[in-house]
C-alpha cells in the first residue's frame, strides 16, 4: 500500500453506507480512481465542507495495486464548482465530459487530458451562457480523441478517399458505426445525417479543442457526439446528461434551425 498525493477532479459521487460515499476522481497520474470517502456523508451533512461534484483540489489517498477501490485520506479543496451551478446548460455540460470519462473507466496517466478538462469546467462555469454548446462539444470531442477515439474527417471511411467534395449536390454523410464521414459515392441511398462543408470545419475545430462561438445547429452536434460515444464508448450504457442538455438547448434554439444537413 502507499500513500498517493495527487491534484484531483471529483466527476461522480454516491452513497455506499450511512455515512461513507464511494468517489470518482479524475488524476494526472493514475486515470480515475475510486475511493471510499468514510464519513464524508456525516460531514457534509455537519456543514463541514463535503467533496462537491467537480470540485478539484489536493487528493490523498492510500492505493493498493491488487485493489479497484481505494481509501480517501484528504482531499483540499482548491476551488469550488460554484459556476456550474449557475444554469443548467453550465453543470449539464460538465456532466457530459464527466460521463464520456467515466464510461471509458481511464486508468493510465495521461496528465494532458486532466489539464484539458480543467480548462473545460474553469470555461464552462466562467464563459457567457451562448458560448456553452461550443465549450461543451469541444471539450467533449477533444476528450474522445485523447482517450484515442478520434473520428475520421479527412478521408471517407468506406473508400479512404478524399470528403469534403460535393458530388451534383450530395454531402459527405457521419456514419457513427464506422466511426466518420462517407463521402457522397459510398453513402448514396443511406439515411446517414449529412454533414456541409462549414460542418465538416466546425467539427474538425471541435475535435482538435476549438470551440465555436456560436455554434450552429448545436443540437445535431450533440446528436452526432451522442451516436458516436454510445457506439464507440459506452455501449448500451447510454448517457443521461446529453438528452437533458439536448432539451435545453433545442428550447432556445430558433424554430427550424436544426436540420438533418448541418
Amino acid at each position: 500500500m502507499s500513500l498517493v498525493t495527487c491534484p484531483g477532479i471529483l466527476l461522480r459521487s454516491h452513497p455506499y453506507s450511512e455515512s461513507s460515499r464511494i468517489l470518482r476522481f479524475l488524476t494526472p497520474g493514475h486515470g480515475i480512481v475510486s475511493l471510499v470517502g468514510r464519513g464524508v456523508r456525516k460531514r457534509g451533512s455537519q456543514g463541514k465542507g463535503a467533496p462537491d461534484t467537480f470540485g478539484r483540489g489536493t487528493l490523498v489517498f492510500s492505493h493498493r495495486s491488487d485493489r479497484d477501490l481505494h481509501t480517501l485520506r484528504d482531499f483540499t479543496p482548491r476551488g469550488a464548482a460554484l459556476g456550474l451551478g449557475r444554469d443548467l446548460r453550465r453543470f449539464y455540460g460538465a456532466s457530459v465530459i464527466a460521463e464520456l470519462l467515466l464510461v471509458h473507466t481511464l486508468e493510465e496517466e495521461d496528465a494532458t487530458l486532466f489539464d484539458w478538462v480543467s480548462e473545460v469546467l474553469d470555461r464552462l462555469g466562467t464563459a457567457p451562457i451562448e458560448e456553452i454548446p461550443g465549450w461543451t462539444l469541444s471539450g467533449a470531442w477533444r476528450t474522445l480523441a485523447q482517450l484515442g477515439f478520434p473520428p475520421e474527417l479527412e478521408r471517407c471511411v468506406q473508400c479512404a478517399g478524399p470528403v469534403g467534395r460535393e458530388q451534383e449536390g450530395e454531402l459527405d454523410r457521419f456514419d457513427v458505426s464506422a466511426g466518420g464521414l462517407r463521402c457522397p459515392a459510398c453513402s448514396s441511398g443511406t439515411a446517414l445525417p449529412r454533414i456541409g462543408p462549414v460542418a465538416r470545419t466546425h467539427l474538425s475545430g471541435l475535435v482538435r479543442g476549438e470551440p465555436i462561438h456560436p455554434l450552429p445547429h448545436g443540437s445535431s452536434h450533440l446528436n452526432l457526439l451522442e451516436g458516436f460515444a454510445l457506439h464507440h464508448v459506452a455501449g448500451r450504457q447510454g448517457f443521461r446528461s446529453i438528452p437533458i442538455l439536448k432539451e435545453l438547448m433545442e428550447k432556445e434554439a430558433p424554430a427550424g434551425s436544426d436540420q438533418e444537413r448541418m
